[in-house]
């Protein structure tokens, strides 16, 4: 759906929200911006709580594992980043930036965390991929460089770690 289109309550909130912040910052100046971050992932406290916790501690224990669906990701630390970023950025008033790092499949997560683990399980399920990309050139602009595969490859590799200290 068209942003300014919204089909559910919830786009409406987020569509209302950045008018508010446009008039704030273009018509009154004020220094504000908005950040719209997607799915965010990274290593929880508790690492239970985390995205994808159950699938990788099952692949590391070398079960097999039914996948399906993926979604738009972004590291918590890549947003924490680019609101550092925004805080210290001139001419950000109104603006509303995409905060996306890449589409991440649950096959894709399940495949690293194999290589990662040495699990023998099977992954049942194909790779998904995204219907539509966001576009994040304008915080990219200002020097926003998201973490990649490398920064989800770690990630995996700390739910590991968690999931065999704790057990799973």
């Amino acid at each position: 759906t068209h942003p300014l289109w919204p089909t559910s309550h919830y786009g409406a909130h987020k569509a209302a929200i950045e008018a508010f912040v446009s008039s704030y910052g273009r018509g009154q100046g004020y220094p504000i911006c908005a950040l719209r971050p997607t799915g965010i992932y990274g290593l929880a406290h508790p690492p239970q709580a985390s995205k994808w916790y159950d699938l990788v501690a099952a692949v590391a224990r070398g079960e097999d594992v039914q996948v399906r669906g993926g979604g738009k990701e972004v590291h918590a630390a890549d947003v924490a980043r680019a609101v550092e970023i925004l805080l210290h950025a001139d001419g950000i008033a109104g603006e509303a930036y995409a905060c996306y790092d890449r589409y991440i499949s649950e096959h894709e997560v399940a495949t690293i965390a194999r290589e990662l683990s040495g699990g023998r399980g099977a992954i049942q399920g194909a790779p998904t991929a995204p219907k539509n990309q966001i576009v994040t050139e304008k915080i990219r602009a200002l020097g926003m460089q998201f973490g990649g595969r490398p920064l989800l490859e770690r990630t995996i590799g700390q739910l590991i770690d968690a999931a065999r200290t704790s057990g799973a």
